[in-house]
């Protein structure tokens, strides 16, 4: 009951003001990018808890692979978001674009922004975020899951009608505070209830790294990472940095609290393990850890805290994934507002839809299906902008995105047959990468031709 009434009011907060008009609503930099002026701790906070939102499905690899999963679920993840900021940061700041196919467009041509504007819409579909947050939800409420996630695209979508991005970075900045707090008040309570004793029952297995068990998992893992250097959600917040330097400082300051949080989150999932040895379902380790096993109130906290981390990566994406439809693909670039509140309706009624045959299920099968097109389609093109001499041509690049979109696909159909258990990511970007050095060979040997 206390659950209950907590989490309501912290719904009902997040529509406070939203449907305020703004005096940006028509102003692309204003809407869309809060006027690139965001200072570090909005910085810092958007981006820590927009970037940390797979907490269910983190949850479960921690619970099922012990603390070696931090070698394939977060050093990857750290490792190239070290890269953004040492490397990428200041050349994507200074770009002055407002997204992903808008850079694809001044460097390849209009027909490669058209065809990353869709695999965008696919990287950043709210439906993984929406799937967890319907989950989390309806284990509160005890009502069906589906009317859980009608609740989670209308809370999610509400608050950002108005108030586009700025409206994201604020109130990611109280979501960055339930984070933090919910997870450090409940690891201290385990702490100080069950001491270290569901810690030691655990086999050396789950408390110590091995690298060489889970080798190939990490190689994987390293290659799905890279996905971070073209996720529109880290490019968003770096365009919208008040300066290429706070853009530098908070990727640091943020690879600082996602470690703080990695050791939350994986402690926190350990004493799961711990307390609740064989759940039929590990995804939902938090939730019932919270309440089977905390008192009423810090149990609720821990929900919000939960909330608070996969909400803040819903909204956002809600929110980029209308801004590529409507102004992306669609070329609607004018009266921002307006458009992106029709682009609000149609994402979150296309976001139902395609969750409908995935609500049994968790979000790690989810990540699966999606995240290896990414890397092979985007990752190569958008790094080859800030590296001029591996830069292939508009129709080059067309045709390697479409390679890695059937390497990938094939992989998938052909896993299906032989039950294999590799990721399609690593075909796909083998595939890519010969493509690219293929072509850059022919490119050179013209040239020398010409010459």
């Amino acid at each position: 009951m206390v659950s209950v009434i907590l989490v309501s009011i912290y719904l009902l907060v997040l529509l406070a003001g939203s449907f305020r008009k703004s005096a940006a609503d028509s102003d692309a930099d204003s809407y869309l990018l809060a006027g690139r002026k965001l200072a570090l701790f909005p910085f810092v906070a958007t981006m820590v808890t927009t970037a940390y939102g797979w907490i269910l499905g983190i949850g479960q690899l921690y619970y099922e692979y012990g603390i070696s999963a931090w070698l394939f679920l977060s050093l990857p993840y750290t490792t190239f978001a070290l890269v953004m900021a040492f490397f990428l940061s200041k050349k994507i700041r200074e770009e002055q674009i407002h997204s992903i196919p808008e850079l694809l467009q001044k460097h390849y041509g209009k027909w490669v922004s058209k065809f990353g504007a869709l695999l965008v819409l696919l990287l950043i579909s709210p439906a993984m975020y929406a799937l967890m947050t319907s989950q989390l939800l309806a284990s509160i409420f005890r009502i069906p899951t589906w009317i859980c996630l009608v609740l989670a695209l209308l809370f999610s979508s509400a608050y950002i009608y108005r108030g586009g991005f700025q409206s994201i970075a604020n109130k990611d900045g109280y979501k960055f505070l339930f984070m933090f707090g919910g997870f450090v008040i409940t690891l201290i309570y385990l702490i100080h209830t069950y001491g270290t004793s569901p810690l030691e029952s655990l086999g050396s297995e789950k408390i110590t790294f091995t690298f060489s068990a889970h080798l190939w998992e990490i190689i994987t893992w390293f290659i799905l990472a890279t996905v971070v250097l073209t996720d529109p959600g880290y490019h968003q917040r770096i365009y919208s940095s008040r300066t290429p330097q706070v853009a530098k400082r908070g990727l640091l300051i943020s690879v600082i609290c996602w470690t703080v949080f990695d050791f939350l989150a994986a402690s926190i999932a350990l004493y799961g393990l711990g307390l609740m040895p064989n759940l039929p379902n590990p995804a939902l380790v938090y939730p019932l850890l919270a309440n089977d096993f905390l008192p009423p109130v810090l149990g609720a906290v821990f929900i919000l805290g939960l909330l608070a981390t996969v909400m803040s990566t819903l909204d956002s994406f809600l929110f980029l994934s209308a801004q590529t439809l409507m102004l992306d693909l669609f070329g609607k670039k004018t009266d921002t507002g307006k458009y992106m509140r029709i682009g609000l309706l149609l994402v979150s009624v296309l976001t139902f839809l395609l969750l409908i045959p995935y609500l049994e299920s968790n979000a790690v099968d989810f990540f699966f299906d999606f995240t290896p097109y990414m890397v092979c389609v985007l990752v190569p093109p958008v790094l080859s902008v800030f590296t001029p001499r591996f830069r292939l041509r508009g129709y080059e690049v067309g045709i390697q995105m479409t390679l890695a979109v059937l390497a990938c696909f094939t992989w998938n159909q052909l896993s299906i047959e032989i039950t294999h258990d590799l990721s399609a990511v690593v075909p796909g970007a083998a595939l890519v990468i010969l493509y690219q050095m293929a072509a850059l060979l022919l490119k050179k040997r013209e040239q020398g031709i010409h010459n």
